[in-house]
């Protein structure tokens, strides 16, 4: 019988060569970068200052035409679209669908779209109508339309999809559709059964945003309703900053609806900091972070309104889902409440793209594996931060 100390130790192979860092994927250098060295220390590192733009941003009041020709496009009610925008806004009536991410101002392009058909291609108010996936979003249409088009936009019919979770909607001639993929596929089926593949149907959304299992099902059979349609991608971001849409990407890439989407940021690559990441050492410090970063903001001139708190103590990202927000800041992003599942990925996708200006993470321990598929040079990490411990590394056996 063996001795304590005499057991058999478990033999650990070495292996003969290591690929350089320069050769690995991406993948897995993000993977090691976010690995926990075998020691290290914890070092307190204080709270960036948030850096927030001197203004807030208006795109649509400075977006000019991009190629030539455009500015003969819809004079006036298309000034405040960027090339592409108009070109979707300006289309000639049948079905257009308009697929695209978080911030490319999909709803900003349906309001002038259906200003620009009744206003310059003369079709009749009183025969259009306008559904949104939420009161917010129903209440922007109407403003912004009586905006452009006066008292005539009181003729169009605004709606949003739960006005007929118990009734029919009405047979009207010109539809348009905000966030199609979260409208329910009994109400599409409603409104499309007696339209022909011809019919003047515009509507936007991004299947990605879509927090449930599986294809959107209305998004998915707008295509087998209208074979014909028209479909166009916009890829110029007008809301977040380069930091968070690299991000954003990068957490949706392995899972995304829409393989092969690109999009640019249209505000300058250099603005503001990365995101923040919070590394807090219990609950208590998170919600004291939390409440420094709040009264900071105050200071800075941000609204209450202005800031969304995700998390435990905070908004769901579905309540979050409707807003834009100058800064998002997500709580509790550990790996139990954030895990490496389609769903998780989804949601901080969407929490991420609801960010105008700044946006944070905060968690106890490692943190969710999710972060690890995020570029580390896109984080300024603070709080109690991990690093690798400075003493004498042992020699490896090749």
């Amino acid at each position: 019988m063996r001795r304590p100390d005499e057991r058999k130790q478990p033999q650990v192979a070495s292996p003969l060569f290591e690929l350089s860092a320069d050769m690995r994927t991406t993948g897995e250098r993000r993977r090691r970068s976010h690995r926990p060295h075998s020691r290290y220390v914890r070092e307190s590192v204080p709270m960036p200052e948030p850096a927030l733009t001197t203004r807030t941003p208006d795109p649509w009041l400075e977006s000019a035409p991009l190629l030539t020709g455009m500015d003969e496009v819809g004079a006036g009610l298309l000034d405040s679209l960027d090339a592409m925008q108009r070109v979707a806004a300006a289309a000639g009536r049948g079905p257009l669908l308009i697929n695209a991410s978080p911030g490319t101002g999909k709803t900003h392009l349906l309001i002038r779209r259906t200003a620009y058909l009744v206003q310059e291609l003369g079709v009749p108010a009183r025969q259009c109508l306008v559904l949104a996936a939420s009161t917010a979003g129903a209440a922007r249409i109407r403003r912004e339309l009586g905006t452009l088009l006066g008292r005539e936009a009181a003729a169009i019919t605004v709606a949003e999809f739960d006005d007929f979770a118990a009734a029919s909607p009405p047979e009207l001639g010109h539809l348009f559709i905000d966030d199609l993929p979260r409208m329910p596929m009994r109400l599409f089926r409603q409104l499309t059964e007696r339209r022909g593949p011809e019919a003047d149907v515009t509507a936007t959304g991004d299947p990605d945003s879509a927090l449930c299992a599986g294809e959107p099902a209305a998004f998915a059979a707008f295509g087998e309703q209208f074979p014909q349609a028209h479909v166009m991608r916009l890829s110029r971001n007008h809301r977040s900053p380069a930091a968070v849409l690299v991000a954003a990407s990068q957490v949706v890439e392995p899972i995304s609806r829409v393989p092969g989407r690109l999009v640019q940021p249209e505000r300058p690559a250099l603005e503001g900091s990365g995101i923040g990441r919070y590394f807090a050492v219990d609950a208590d410090d998170e919600k004291r972070f939390v409440e420094a970063l709040t009264d900071r903001l105050a200071e800075m001139g941000v609204d209450e309104d202005e800031l969304a708190v995700i998390g435990p103590d905070g908004l769901s990202v579905a309540e979050a889902a409707d807003g834009e927000y100058r800064v998002v800041c997500l709580t509790g992003v550990t790996a139990e409440d954030w895990p490496n599942t389609a769903a998780a990925r989804r949601e901080l996708y969407v929490a991420l793209g609801r960010t105008r200006d700044l946006a944070y993470v905060s968690h106890t321990g490692a943190g969710s594996p999710l972060l690890a598929d995020v570029d580390q040079g896109l984080f300024s990490p603070f709080g109690m931060v991990p690093q690798p411990h400075s003493g004498p590394e042992q020699p490896r056996l090749l």
